[in-house]
């Protein structure tokens, strides 16, 4: 059984890197990479590391023609069709548009071209995907009718002009050049001694069908036969409409000696069409087709025009049901680190800094979610709530040093920021302690829960976070997985997606390393949101030894400016406490009035001063 993902968008080899050895972690077996006319002409070594990156990873690589000539299918521009417009389709009307004509020998010629270069950057197979021509509302004609080509070319193969009409002669001849056209490039794949996939639409009528698939199957160098029954895109039900178009697949292949490989859409899709997803893919499997692949890698999440929210949760139910097993990649294996017991100390060394390397760009990637969570846990502290970290092993630790740290750092009053570690190993698995523990702590609407599991799906921390939703408290998940357990119980979800681990399911590196980052950020920027800072300086740091004393009066100085002997004096008449020090010096008001002012700020001397 094969399970692959088309991936697209991303040339950076370190980020690629990432990703593919997600892919491999998740189960899969392959990934598609797009190759575009851009990629041809300013990408053409890079793409070639990102094959030798995929390839790291045991998965084997397809080059699709990503948008080429605007004849194959994908959302990328032809510059070909700007520098060639008289290689160009014409329509019905003779209107000439911007789709290079099949029947082109220069086109022809261009694709050949296109092929020797992702051969050369050492793909598995050549995808050529939807190879059809040009349909109207593609570029911007809004009139199913049109139809193309007329152009010289057209006209040459045809034996004469092609009629206005579009009869069934000239629809026998569109075909038929489709079939020719696809003749030359498998058989110039084959030349080179490379292997290819032909792609059809899930259509064997109307205009862009292709009525005998025989035809395409028997096509001699060809390797796989392939197509793809997006089921919303043809306004069907999934489950008929694929295992319809799966069946006519496998036993067209099967008549050919071919293999067979179908795909379904991730993209686009809502947590409510799950199921028909699934039934999809069941579909597929139960008609033979053991090869079957996504559009494409997290559901196209970032990509506005083809994502939904529901994308997460779309990515882990594709992943589950073409891989067929439990999404835990932070519990992967990957080939790639099969002999790390034994590579040199140098080599490991090297190999631990790029797997960390990686995660900055995943905490990244969850920007956003984490400073609407940061937002939202603000307000609840600004009106007098706590944070309550919650976790187990190695998250539980992180927890417990994160909230060690903001008191002495930021001056912030005992018991503001909390940690519920649990007990020992065994203690990740214990509900009851979890709830017992944060009932104690008289947990109420105010306050806010930070439930942090590398996998998502730890029993104390998944026990914290549902207390907190049943109180009203706010409910925070930080994970390094994406749509997990815990994540759908809290109202907001960080999902630091770091991967497999050099050494399987050790979450203490790159996922530990990920939520020590994101609790950082965290409570750092919750304690500037609440005032805690002014400017760039710690100004409520706690002076509790020698070193702090000196550092909150060296943060006195520099935001006010003043002149030793005053800070000193400032400093002694607050009692040592530099935010109502600065607020004196700031505003020349004596330290009662500036603490006044700055309990009335609930503690920012920015507001205090301004008040």
């Amino acid at each position: 059984m094969s399970a692959g993902c088309s991936y697209f968008g991303v040339r950076i080899p370190r980020h690629v890197r990432r990703d593919m050895a997600d892919l491999a972690a998740r189960g899969y077996t392959g990934v598609l990479h797009t190759f575009s006319e851009n990629d041809f002409a300013y990408y053409r070594g890079t793409m070639a590391d990102l094959v030798a990156a995929s390839h790291a990873e045991g998965l084997t690589v397809q080059a699709s023609p990503w948008g080429l000539g605007r004849t194959f299918g994908g959302e990328a521009e032809s510059r070909w069709v700007t520098w060639h417009p008289e290689e160009c389709q014409v329509l019905d009307d003779g209107r000439r548009v911007a789709g290079a004509c099949l029947n082109s020998p220069a086109y022809r010629a261009f694709c050949a071209g296109w092929a020797d270069w992702v051969l050369e950057c050492g793909v598995d197979q050549v995808f050529w995907d939807e190879p059809a021509w040009m349909v109207p509302a593609h570029v911007g004609i809004d009139d199913p009718a049109r139809w193309t080509c007329r152009c010289a070319h057209c006209a040459e193969r045809f034996g004469g002009d092609l009629p206005r009409e579009l009869t069934p002669e000239a629809q026998a001849f569109r075909e038929a050049s489709v079939v020719d056209f696809l003749r030359e490039m498998v058989a110039h794949v084959a030349s080179r001694g490379g292997r290819s996939a032909v792609c059809l639409l899930p259509a064997t009528d109307g205009p862009h069908g292709i009525s005998d698939w025989d035809s395409v199957a028997s096509l001699p160098g060809l390797t796989t036969f392939v197509t793809d029954p997006y089921w919303k895109h043809w306004g069907e039900a999934a489950g008929p409409f694929v295992r319809r178009f799966a069946k006519l697949l496998r036993e067209t292949a099967d008549r050919h000696g071919v293999s067979a490989q179908l795909w379904v859409p991730s993209f686009g899709l809502t947590a409510d069409e799950i199921p028909e997803l699934e039934d999809a893919v069941h579909a597929a499997r139960e008609e033979g087709v053991d090869d079957v692949w996504t559009w494409g890698y997290e559901a196209c999440r970032w990509m506005t025009h083809l994502a939904t929210p529901d994308a997460p949760a779309v990515w882990e139910a594709v992943s589950a049901a073409l891989t067929q097993r439990p999404q835990r990649p932070t519990e992967a294996a990957p080939a790639r680190f099969a002999d790390l017991d034994l590579r040199s100390t140098r080599e490991l060394v090297r190999l631990l800094n790029e797997e960390d390397a990686s995660v900055p760009a995943a905490v990244a990637d969850a920007g956003d979610a984490l400073a609407a969570a940061i937002d939202a846990i603000a307000e609840r502290m600004q009106r007098g709530g706590r944070l309550i970290y919650a976790g187990a092993g190695t998250s539980g630790a992180l927890a417990a040093l994160d909230a060690a740290e903001v008191g002495p750092t930021f001056g912030a009053a005992p018991g503001e920021v909390l940690a519920l570690v649990a007990d020992g190993e065994a203690g990740e698995d214990d509900r009851v302690a979890a709830e017992h523990r944060l009932r104690s702590l008289g947990l109420g609407p105010e306050d806010a829960v930070v439930a942090i599991s590398a996998s998502g799906s730890t029993p104390f921390a998944l026990a914290a976070l549902e207390l907190a939703v049943q109180v009203g408290a706010l409910a925070v998940a930080v994970t390094a997985v994406a749509a997990s357990e815990l994540a759908r119980v809290a109202e907001h979800a960080v999902e630091a997606v770091t991967g497999a681990e050099a050494i399987a399911g050790s979450t203490r590196l790159k996922a530990g390393t990920a939520q020590k980052l994101i609790l950082n950020t965290i409570s750092t920027v919750t304690q500037i949101r609440l005032g805690r800072t002014y400017g760039g300086l710690m100004i409520g740091v706690a002076p509790d030894n020698e070193k702090l004393r000196a550092r909150a009066r060296r943060n006195v100085a520099l935001a006010s400016g003043a002149s030793d002997e005053r800070v000193d004096e400032a400093l002694a008449a607050a009692g040592g406490d530099a935010r109502v020090a600065l607020v004196s010096l700031l505003t020349g008001v004596d330290p009662a009035t500036a603490r006044e002012r700055l309990d009335a700020a609930g503690g920012s001397v920015r507001q205090a001063v301004a008040s």
